[in-house]
């Protein structure tokens, strides 16, 4: 059984919160006590705010602690989660719907040219003509330089592959796989915010 001595705290790794606000502990961890009025007042704790000219803050689940101790002391806290909590600081300025588009036509043509270039030279180097034509003279016995009947069932079924590969035509399931896009993403993510992490805690240091 759970005493009114025991505070429980669930940290997240990472944290939007918007500048020019003060930062509670409810936005960084989650708090729970049997004790509901000591748990609202630790839920609403100001341990700090961010400034307009920061873009990113780490805050040490020790720190929380600390200030928690502060308000009662002889409090025993139990915390779960991430040892240190990453806030990305949110800018009140709004980009432009017009310039988000383009920025995201220009990066999708980017990348369409990139892969497009990347399987020409694929096929150049490994002479795909050549091997279709070999396919051809084995199945129909004639030798053809360029075999439309093999290119186009080819052709199609790259890009059905690559879609089906990246399980981007198949409907929503909550249980289903993740796709190798999306586990190379969250891998990078994490990457990503452990790097954060280092350089504002080195910059936090050297201030």
């Amino acid at each position: 059984m759970i005493s009114n001595n025991e505070l429980f705290l669930q940290a997240e790794p990472k944290v939007n919160i918007k500048s020019n606000k003060e930062i509670r502990v409810e936005d960084l961890v989650s708090v729970f006590s049997s004790d509901d009025k000591f748990q609202n007042k630790i839920k609403k704790l100001v341990i700090g705010k961010t400034e307009k000219e920061d873009k990113n803050k780490v805050i040490p689940m020790i720190y929380i602690i600390k200030k928690i101790k502060e308000v009662k002391e002889d409090i025993d806290i139990v915390a779960f989660g991430s040892p240190e909590i990453l806030i990305e600081i949110e800018n009140e300025k709004k980009e432009i719907k017009v310039l988000k588009f383009l920025k995201i036509t220009l990066v999708s043509l980017i990348l369409f040219l990139g892969a497009g270039i990347a399987i020409i030279n694929f096929h150049v180097d490994v002479d795909m003509e050549k091997s279709l034509g070999i396919i051809s003279y084995v199945v129909v016995g004639e030798r053809d330089v360029e075999p439309i009947y093999l290119k186009i069932p080819y052709s199609l079924g790259l890009g059905v592959g690559m879609v089906t590969f990246f399980n981007r035509v198949l409907k929503k399931k909550k249980n289903k796989q993740p796709s190798p896009l999306e586990l190379e993403m969250h891998s990078y993510e994490n990457s990503i915010d452990d790097y954060i992490i280092d350089i504002t805690k080195h910059n936090e240091k050297e201030n």
